[in-house]
């Protein structure tokens, strides 16, 4: 057994740093040495981030399904803020083999030839009706039409790309630059009527969120963080839902923005999830928080032993190497 007292210093764990205070400043001119990755950054939140990083100087690369879109918004912005470092590159999020061409591609765009930053952004709504036709319309003996996927395959299955080679291709960065981002959504914490595939992915999400932000050890120093807007005014909202949205107030896409800027210029956030609700319902806001401090006697004991094993597997390693080096290499020699 462990000491589940035991005091964790910051080689041990970064999982979560202390909450964050939202209106101290921060330093935006960090954002101008930063290589920024986003994906679906053609348009809405995407196009957004884009906007704002691209004025504070970074070099950004956006990757879309909609090459025309993205190739005219970069070139705009390119033209109006000056920042040649703008560039698009097309992307399928559901297929790793084009994602893996734009995390290959984006390193040769980067001045650096380095990544900080990865914004796994692309998203879609609910596409179709899980639970239509209704069941009690057909027939037992005949089989319900597949429901279609395309909702999983970019907001989840694309998501777990997108952060497998994130944390791949992040390590040619320094420790100390290297971050991702997880956009997720209200629906990460909440349900909501025709949203079942939605809302189950982005707990999806929120889920991978949870669990990759426990091992840095494992993650080479990657800060990790999440965002989840509420509705925004954004192409991914479709007619049926700014419908039934009309008259209400919906979240401001400036606030997003301005969250994502936090957690990207701010390099000591780590571990952090921050909602982005209607400004007269708060605002900007982090969740989860006292959830998160409820687990963390659990999470510290579980990264307690992770660390263990990690330290074990090293000295096992090493004991190998010896007994290799002083016995096993001399016995073999003799029979040469």
């Amino acid at each position: 057994m462990f000491n589940t007292s035991q005091t964790l210093s910051t080689s041990d764990v970064y999982y979560s740093t202390t909450p964050i205070d939202l209106k101290a400043p921060y330093n935006v001119t960090t954002a101008g040495r930063k290589t920024i990755l986003i994906t679906g950054g053609a348009r809405g939140l995407g196009e957004g981030m884009l906007r704002e990083f691209a004025k504070l100087g970074a070099t950004v690369i956006v990757g879309d399904l909609n090459e025309t879109r993205g190739e005219s918004v970069t070139a705009e912005i390119r033209m109006s803020s000056g920042n040649l470092n703008v560039h698009f590159l097309p992307l399928d999020v559901t297929s790793y083999t084009s994602q893996c061409e734009f995390f290959r591609s984006a390193r040769k765009l980067s001045p650096t030839g380095k990544i900080t930053t990865v914004i796994a952004n692309a998203g879609v709504a609910e596409l179709g009706s899980f639970i239509e036709p209704s069941p009690t319309k057909i027939p037992l003996d005949v089989d319900p039409p597949e429901p279609d996927m395309t909702t999983v395959d970019v907001n989840f299955k694309g998501v777990l790309y997108t952060t497998k080679l994130a944390l791949h291709h992040l390590r040619s960065s320094p420790v100390g630059q290297r971050e991702l981002i997880l956009v997720g959504s209200m629906s990460s914490f909440t349900s909501g009527p025709m949203m079942a595939v939605y809302s189950a992915t982005k707990h999806g999400v929120l889920g991978l969120f949870r669990s990759i932000r426990l091992f840095p050890s494992k993650r080479d120093g990657v800060r990790i963080n999440m965002i989840c807007p509420y509705f925004v005014d954004t192409p991914i909202v479709p007619i049926g839902g700014k419908v039934m949205l009309a008259g209400l107030e919906i979240a401001v896409l400036d606030d997003v923005v301005d969250a994502v800027s936090r957690l990207v210029c701010d390099e000591g956030i780590a571990g952090r999830c921050l909602a982005i609700a209607p400004r007269q319902a708060g605002g900007v806001m982090e969740v989860g928080v006292h959830e998160m401090e409820n687990v963390d006697a659990f999470c510290r004991r579980v990264v307690i032993a992770m660390n263990m094993q990690s330290k074990m597997e090293i000295f096992t390693k090493f004991l190998v190497d010896i007994l290799w080096l002083l016995v096993v290499g001399p016995i073999l020699r003799l029979f040469e």
